[in-house]
């Protein structure tokens, strides 16, 4: 009797050893992910603010570059304008001696003649064609460019080709029917004989 009762008891034990195994306790699995979640969370917030300080940092270069850029313009007396860079002939007498005005439309949209201020697109409603319309209506207001025909256009580089042809069609409309382009020029490579 023994001997059956030892075989009876094992099957038991089988079974339960067997529902034992089929059971797995996700408790520790759970803690371990969350805190690897915490982990996380903690270390990109830290790396969110960091790369927000070196964003601001650059924000505040890049601001003290165009004011610096603003100034080195306003010290040659010229509209501070980011001029495109090309190899051409240079104006012989300079545009005020040559009689031409110049227009100029800076990186905020704001149109000038020579240094006094046209248009300031920013203040206006609406989309370029607003800014343009006043543009026209400026110019045809200004004593100085009613009986203008010719005029040198300095654009800033980082305006949209878009903007500066519309520009161009609008001063052909207002009458000025010859005008050139002012750019910069480049400056040389490095280890260029020229």
């Amino acid at each position: 009797m023994a001997f059956s009762v030892g075989s009876g008891g094992g099957k038991r034990r089988g079974r339960v050893a067997q529902s034992t195994v089929a059971e797995i306790n996700v408790t520790p699995l759970v803690d371990v992910m969350l805190v690897l979640l915490v982990i996380f969370m903690t270390a990109s917030s830290v790396e969110t603010a960091r790369l927000s300080r070196e964003a601001e940092t650059l924000r505040q270069v890049v601001s003290d570059e165009i004011t610096a850029a603003d100034a080195a313009d306003e010290a040659e007396n010229q509209v501070p304008v980011d001029l495109p860079k090309a190899k051409a002939e240079k104006l012989a007498a300079g545009s005020k001696k040559s009689g031409k005005p110049v227009l100029s439309i800076d990186r905020r949209h704001r149109i000038y003649l020579d240094k006094e201020l046209l248009v300031d697109c920013q203040k206006l409603p609406g989309d370029f064609d607003v800014c343009l319309d006043a543009f026209e209506k400026a110019l045809a207001a200004n004593a100085r460019a009613t009986s203008l025909t010719e005029a040198n256009l300095r654009a800033d580089r980082r305006l949209s080709y878009d903007y500066v042809l519309r520009l161009m069609a609008r001063m052909r409309r207002a009458g000025i029917s010859q005008f050139g382009l002012i750019t910069e020029v480049p400056a040389p490579k490095a280890g260029s004989t020229k």
